[in-house]
């Protein structure tokens, strides 16, 4: 939605994130807007409710059929490690595959104690590591974590080569090249 246009109660008038709904000198945020800088903005997907009785402008948000919740499983590849974080694309959650993949977040606190000696993030998950994790938050970007024996890097591939690592003992090995590595690997390694 664009400010500017109207709206009716019956509307559907889809709004993202951010869009703007109004101005609060006209509309206060009800359900699903906030208010920044004295304008009233969409904070979830959905479809655009203005009251104009008691100037409220709300969003009504969009169901989800596969929207991860909290306690439920996913499956994503990590797409950015950090000192104390990696972001992670969840592509699947239980056995579903999303159409749109959204963000998880693993604060290094949520992947373990130590493994192997180390408590670096580095060496628990790397880029490009497909992890099975468990949902912690019910909003996006998702807190997630793999502190559990069934959780964790379930492929992975090697960082000199590229090929895919195999598990020996505690740590991964690499067929193609001997490089050895660590991870926070999951029960069911190489079974996404």
């Amino acid at each position: 939605m664009r400010w500017g246009s109207t709206t009716s109660a019956g509307s559907r008038e889809l709004a993202v994130p951010g869009d703007l709904l109004g101005i609060a000198e006209e509309f206060l945020a009800g359900p699903g807007a906030y208010e920044e800088n004295y304008r009233v903005r969409a904070a979830v997907l959905g479809y655009i409710v203005r009251d104009t009785l008691s100037k409220v402008a709300s969003v009504r948000p969009v169901k989800y059929p596969n929207l991860p919740a909290p306690g439920s499983v996913v499956v994503g590849v990590v797409i950015e490690v950090r000192d104390e974080y990696a972001r992670v694309r969840i592509d699947a959650v239980g056995d579903r595959v999303l159409q749109y993949p959204f963000t998880g977040i693993l604060h290094i606190t949520q992947i373990a104690e130590r493994v192997g000696g180390t408590s670096r993030i580095y060496d628990l998950v790397r880029l490009g590591d497909v992890v099975r994790a468990k949902v912690l938050s019910s909003r996006p970007p998702y807190i997630l974590t793999i502190r559990e024996p069934k959780l964790g890097v379930v492929l992975a591939s090697c960082s000199l080569c590229g090929a895919t690592l195999r598990p020996s003992g505690d740590k991964l090995v690499c067929p193609r090249c001997g490089n050895t590595e660590r991870r926070k690997v999951a029960q069911g390694y190489g079974h996404v």
